[in-house]
């Protein structure tokens, strides 16, 4: 009889483990997500952006999720990837913005001559352009730290829980972005549906090793 107790209580025990934090699944870890700039992008910032000849399709941006052993959880916008790509993207459509800048100015390349560079303090119309060029790529260093402090806005921290294969997200009141729960995945991915400024996608975070 007491041999049957036992077992009977082992049972329940087992049981009641699927249902309690004793089971749950370790999720710890640092884990990113990559996505798509147009996503959530304006269409008419990414039309402005095409008519000027850049293709903005495939820039993208890093996420990071981090949790814890100790329940705590922060997401992140990693802005590297981003910055570098883009800068390359203007770098090899610099002469083009040059161009449409000039041609908004009313004026042409062929009428930046050598003596009206020379005129505006410049040696020659090719150090007139290269200046154009830095001055392009200084404004976008400032529009990069505007664009950091953004980010650093739109970070999320709170706490967590694991039920099942969920995990549940308690974020601080006044967060801009909106979520509450993901879904673990049968490869130990994490997939969570993110709302951010009006705009819904999905993100699928790989853990990193």
């Amino acid at each position: 009889m007491k041999k049957k107790l036992a077992l009977m209580l082992a049972t329940i025990t087992t049981v009641a483990s699927l249902f309690t934090g004793c089971g749950e699944k370790d999720v710890t870890g640092n884990y990113v997500a990559n996505v798509k700039l147009a996503q959530f992008m304006e269409e008419s910032d990414l039309q402005t952006m095409e008519d000027m000849g850049l293709d903005a399709s495939d820039l993208s941006l890093d996420v990071t999720l981090d949790l814890t052993k100790d329940k705590n959880f922060t997401f992140d916008f990693d802005t590297t990837g981003f910055k570098s790509d883009f800068s390359a993207l203007l770098e090899d459509n610099m002469d083009s913005l040059l161009d449409q800048g000039l041609a908004q100015a009313g004026v042409s390349r062929e009428d930046i001559t050598d003596e009206v560079a020379q005129y505006s303090g410049y040696e020659n119309a090719d150090a007139l352009f290269e200046e154009m060029k830095n001055e392009v790529m200084a404004e976008m260093d400032s529009y990069y730290d505007q664009l950091d402090e953004e980010m650093k806005d739109a970070s999320v921290s709170g706490t967590y829980k694991v039920s099942k294969d969920s995990v549940i997200f308690v974020t601080e009141d006044g967060d801009d972005v909106s979520f509450d729960k993901a879904t673990i995945n049968d490869d130990g991915s994490i997939s969570l549906d993110l709302e951010y400024e009006g705009k819904e996608f999905t993100l699928d975070f790989q853990l990193q090793k």
